[in-house]
C-alpha cells in the first residue's frame, strides 16, 4: 500500500529512514526547521576553512552501518581519520556534507517549523508556521523534549519512562587560530584536559580545514552550569581553559555553539518508538536496540533507528 509519510527532523535518523522509505515506493517528505539538513552532523564554514561543531567522527561496530560505510568510502564520502584502537571516520568535507550527500533527491522543506501535531479522521495532521500538511504516517526524530511539545496532548500516548529521559548540553567554541596550532598527532586531544574541557580538534590536522579552526567541546556538568550565562564570558572561558593547551598563539576570531540537547543522560533499548493509537512513530540516536551494550547515543544509534523504523512504517 502506497503511504504519504511525512518525517520531523532531517537529522541521520530522518534521513536514513526516508531513503529507506522511498526506495520502497512512498512519498516521504522531510519538514526541517533549520536551513540545512544534518542536525547534529553540523559544520560551519569561517573564513576560508571549516569546523565540524556536532559529532566530531564516527565508529562502526554493526553490520548495517558496515556496509554502508564501505559504499561510501567508495564514492570517497567518508575515510578514517585515525585508528586507535579502532578506525574513527570522518566526512572529507565536514559532517554536514555527508548528510547533504545522503539526503540528494529526497523532499526536504528547509526553514519550516512544526508547531503542532494532531490527528484528525485517522490522518496526522502537521500545522507548520508555513503550511497544514496531512499524511498517513509521521516520524517524529527530534530530541525527545521538542517531540513532546509538538505531540502535547498525544504524548499520553507514550510510555512514561520515555517521557521521563533527560538530556544535557553541550557548548563548542570555534577558534581561528592565525598559525599553526598542533593539537596532539592526530589533530585531537581527549585526555588529560583541564576540567570542564572534553576534547579539542584541529580541523586542518582532522583533514577538513584549509585553515587553522579549532572546535572545543565541553564537558556535561561545565556546558549545564554555564548554559545561562552571557555568551561572551563563556566564550572568554572556554577560551582561557582552551589556552592550557595552546599557550599564548594568537586567536583571530571565535564563535560559541550551543547544543541543548546534545547528549541524552539515559537511552531507550529499543530502536524505535510508536505511539499507542496513532500512526506516529519516534526515532533517533536515543533509541537502541536491544543488544547494543555501549549505552550511549553515538552517530550509529541514529543510523540503525532509521532503518528500523523505517521497516516498522513501511510494514
Amino acid at each position: 500500500m502506497h503511504m504519504n509519510i511525512g518525517i520531523i527532523g532531517a537529522g541521520l535518523s530522518g534521513i536514513v529512514a526516508a531513503r529507506e522509505l522511498v526506495r520502497q515506493g512512498h512519498t516521504v517528505e522531510l519538514i526541517e526547521k533549520s536551513r540545512s539538513v544534518g542536525g547534529r552532523l553540523a559544520t560551519r564554514r569561517i573564513g576560508a576553512g571549516k569546523a565540524d561543531h556536532g559529532a566530531v567522527y564516527f565508529t562502526v561496530r554493526g553490520e548495517a552501518l558496515k556496509q554502508a560505510v564501505a559504499d561510501w568510502v567508495e564514492r570517497d564520502w567518508v575515510s578514517v581519520w585515525y585508528a586507535d584502537p579502532y578506525p574513527r571516520y570522518i566526512a572529507r568535507d565536514g559532517m554536514n556534507a555527508l548528510a547533504k550527500q545522503l539526503a540528494d533527491g529526497l523532499t526536504v522543506q528547509l526553514n519550516e517549523r512544526v508547531e503542532t501535531v494532531s490527528m484528525e479522521s485517522g490522518t496526522v495532521v502537521v500545522t507548520t508556521d508555513v503550511a497544514t500538511r496531512h499524511y498517513d504516517r509521521l516520524l517524529i526524530t527530534s530530541p525527545l523534549p521538542q517531540t513532546f511539545e509538538l505531540l502535547a496532548d498525544l504524548s499520553s500516548q507514550v510510555a512514561e519512562s520515555l517521557r521521563e529521559l533527560t538530556y544535557a548540553p553541550t557548548f563548542v567554541g570555534l577558534f581561528e587560530f592565525a598559525g599553526d596550532t598542533q593539537i596532539g598527532a592526530d589533530g585531537i586531544i581527549d585526555t588529560d584536559l583541564a576540567p570542564g574541557l572534553l576534547k579539542i580538534i584541529n580541523n586542518r590536522q582532522k583533514g577538513i580545514s584549509t585553515s587553522e579552526l579549532v572546535s572545543v567541546y565541553m564537558d556535561e556538568a561545565w556546558s549545564e552550569a554555564w548554559y545561562e550565562r552571557p555568551a561572551k564570558d563563556t566564550l572568554l572561558e572556554i577560551e582561557r581553559l582552551l589556552t592550557t593547551v595552546t599557550g599564548d598563539a594568537p586567536i583571530q576570531s571565535r564563535q560559541l555553539k550551543r547544543w541543548r540537547y546534545a547528549q541524552a543522560t539515559d537511552v531507550w533499548h529499543e530502536p524505535y518508538y510508536k505511539l499507542n493509537d496513532a500512526p506516529i512513530y519516534l526515532a533517533g540516536d536515543v533509541f537502541l536496540e536491544p543488544d547494543d551494550a555501549s549505552g550511549r547515543t553515538r552517530f550509529e544509534s541514529a543510523y540503525v533507528s532509521g532503518l528500523r523504523v523505517a521497516a516498522a512504517m513501511r510494514s
